[in-house]
């Protein structure tokens, strides 16, 4: 089974080369779990609404009016463009509403923010299956789920062998702005220790290595499948 986790940057311009992954993947009768992120749209359609944008430890301070905004975000562009863009590479997506049960993280840190609780949905081999950001409660309230975290949660749930974070860079940078082809958990930590890397980054590594725990295989950060930045559960030499 293999994750992709796209986020909302890399989500207006999909290469060419993902799409025939996707579609090599399929034709393979692989199981493909496809998470997006919507942040860049989100933040444009707050500046439109001129409210702010609040980020509390990388992750989206959401009240009631931000939720509101990113649920119209989501629902009216995001998704009809990915649709779309898959459509497109003739590729027919499963949109992931059931099955995903969301908790409230800490309201009072970061308001209407959750993480999964529960996945009971069943998968099928040779499908493509797509989530956003918005996972709804027990209770059936939406929440602002971090995609990231999302990736986590069904890459540990179903076992994948694979973990990609698809990303508007072409890897993780060193602190002279250059691609690292490996990535280690203590020069990780060090990265973020001396803040070389902060905020989205940070969340996706934290999740990155966390899947390595839980036996994902092969993880990679970059513009696409081929290159980028490789994570390993050792140190390096």
């Amino acid at each position: 089974m293999k994750v992709v986790k796209i986020g909302g940057n890399a989500l207006k311009n999909i290469d060419i080369n993902v799409l025939k992954q996707l579609q090599t993947w399929l034709a393979e009768d692989e199981t493909v779990v496809l998470v997006h992120g919507a942040g860049p749209m989100v933040d444009e359609a707050l500046a439109h609404a001129k409210l702010p944008v609040k980020k509390v430890a990388g992750l989206r301070y959401t009240d009631e009016a931000t939720l509101k905004v990113m649920v119209n975000v989501v629902q009216t562009q995001v998704w009809p463009m990915l649709h779309h863009v898959l459509g497109q590479a003739h590729l027919s997506p499963t949109l992931l509403t059931d099955g995903v049960v969301a908790r409230i993280k800490d309201a009072g840190k970061f308001g209407a923010v959750g993480e999964i609780d529960n996945i009971t949905t069943t998968l099928m081999a040779g499908r493509l299956y797509v989530i956003g950001p918005l996972v709804a409660s027990d209770q059936g309230e939406l929440l602002n789920v971090n995609a990231d975290e999302i990736a986590l949660a069904f890459a540990r749930h179903f076992k994948a062998d694979t973990l990609y974070f698809l990303t508007d860079v072409a890897g993780v940078l060193d602190q002279n702005q250059q691609v690292m082809t490996e990535l280690s958990p203590t020069v990780a930590a060090s990265l973020m220790s001396q803040e070389i890397v902060t905020g989205g980054m940070f969340i996706k590594l934290q999740a990155a290595f966390m899947a390595i725990q839980v036996g994902v295989q092969k993880i990679q950060m970059g513009r696409d499948f081929q290159v980028g930045t490789k994570l390993v559960l050792g140190d390096l030499e």
